[in-house]
């Protein structure tokens, strides 16, 4: 058997040609379903329109023959001839490309899953970088480094254009989502992602997605994952943490905005952007806004069971609650309450005594928010109003304080430093 590819104008298509004692047996040819003619060409009006056209157009795309199965089945009886040829094929095309050449399929072992031809996997062609490890790119695609290299017929890969499964990485938003062997809720669990997770999809059918780990094929309910453009068009993000001990998450950057979520305290949230003191987040595998000024870069203290161990006491005053004394000595509501499993927080008594975590320095946080200037005391007390309609008091020293009366009525970039419970300082102002 031999394999041809034929070139029509722009377009590569692939056929294969199989003799039998010198004769034509089979011939598959592209076509476009039974009784059907092959597209015609479009008539372009500038060499740009011709070009965008055939950017759109899959140059390699063995669906396009009548029995995708069958031609599956002739490139494993001629692995080598195919892959051979394959190759050669890809060192003379631009990188990039997206082509259906079913030697992933193969390496894969989804046609022996399912013989649809909408579960033969999408490839694109890739240029090999200077020092480019091998497991780095197979850890990005979802494969083995030796699916790599038997795919491309190849012993290294240094240099190479290479042939890899084309992937979409979408996020999982279930709690826990079961890994399926199979594409039925019969099939064995083999393992589970958790909410946040991202999975590396190559097909979806019938409301399963085919995901790769590691060189194995494997089924999730494609009902619980982002899509593809939720997650491609994320930009870098940044780490921060909640500062507030319930914040709420809006769908859009306004306090009139529908609620749909909460964050609790040192939450790990991934901020995309700020503008106009709301932070634009990730959120459930969404898009969400919550307020910048609840947020710090600050990792919280991970220790805090050692924090426990060393307590301390306070004494019971007038008016005073655990959620009081916990913002004004710097500690969650949680951590006096594990001290004091006993104690009924309502019926507490001025002059009791409870435990709380010993006085080790809380972390500094440190915020930046845009805010208008309000009312500067003489002393550096001073007020600023958020875009959410919200004042907050805050403190400045120094020549901090002359840069406030500047700007007082403006509206400014603040940054402000504080330890939880007590009032943030100015640190600059732009």
């Amino acid at each position: 058997m031999t394999f041809i590819l034929e070139r029509i104008g722009e377009a590569v298509i692939l056929t294969t040609e199989i003799f039998l004692n010198g004769e034509l047996k089979v011939s598959r040819k592209e076509a476009h379903g039974k009784g059907k003619q092959p597209k015609n060409l479009p008539v372009f009006t500038s060499r740009m329109e011709k070009r965008e056209y055939y950017k759109s157009v899959n140059h390699f795309d063995i669906r396009n023959v009548l029995d995708v199965k069958g031609f599956l089945n002739d490139i494993r009886a001629n692995w080598n001839t195919y892959v051979a040829q394959v190759s050669q094929w890809i060192q003379k095309n631009p990188v990039k490309r997206l082509v259906v050449t079913g030697i992933f399929t193969v390496v894969l072992g989804i046609s022996s899953i399912t013989s649809s031809a909408a579960t033969v996997i999408e490839e694109y062609t890739y240029q090999v970088r200077s020092g480019e490890k091998i497991e780095a790119i197979a850890a990005k695609h979802g494969v083995t480094p030796e699916g790599i290299l038997n795919a491309n017929g190849l012993t290294s890969i240094n240099g190479k254009k290479i042939l890899l499964p084309k992937v979409e990485d979408r996020m999982v938003t279930a709690t826990a989502l079961n890994i399926r062997s199979q594409p039925t809720t019969e099939s064995s669990i083999i393992g589970k992602y958790k909410k946040g997770d991202v999975v590396k999809v190559v097909f979806e059918e019938d409301g399963w997605a085919g995901i790769l780990i590691k060189g194995r094929v494997c089924f999730v309910s494609a009902d619980y994952l982002t899509s593809k453009q939720a997650v491609e068009s994320s930009p870098t993000t940044k780490t921060m943490y909640v500062t507030a001990s319930s914040l709420r998450v809006r769908e859009a950057a306004s306090p009139s905005s529908a609620i749909i979520g909460s964050l609790k305290l040192n939450d790990r949230v991934s901020m995309i952007s700020t503008s106009n003191g709301w932070a634009k987040i990730h959120f459930n595998g969404k898009i969400a806004f919550v307020s910048q000024t609840y947020l710090t870069n600050n990792e919280p203290n991970k220790n805090i069971n050692d924090t426990l161990n060393n307590t301390g006491t306070y004494v019971i005053k007038s008016g005073d609650t655990f959620t009081k004394i916990g913002k004004t000595l710097g500690f969650s509501v949680s951590q006096i309450q594990k001290l004091n499993p006993g104690v009924e927080p309502t019926k507490m008594k001025i002059g009791q005594t409870i435990k709380i975590p010993s006085t080790t320095a809380p972390t500094v946080n440190q915020i930046i928010i845009t805010a208008q200037i309000g009312k500067v005391d003489d002393n550096g007390t001073f007020r600023f109003i958020t875009a959410e309609g919200t004042t907050y008091d805050s403190k400045a020293t120094g020549n901090m304080i002359n840069e406030l009366i500047n700007h007082q009525g403006k509206k400014a970039t603040l940054t402000l430093e504080g330890k939880r419970g007590t009032k943030l300082t100015l640190v600059s102002i732009q």
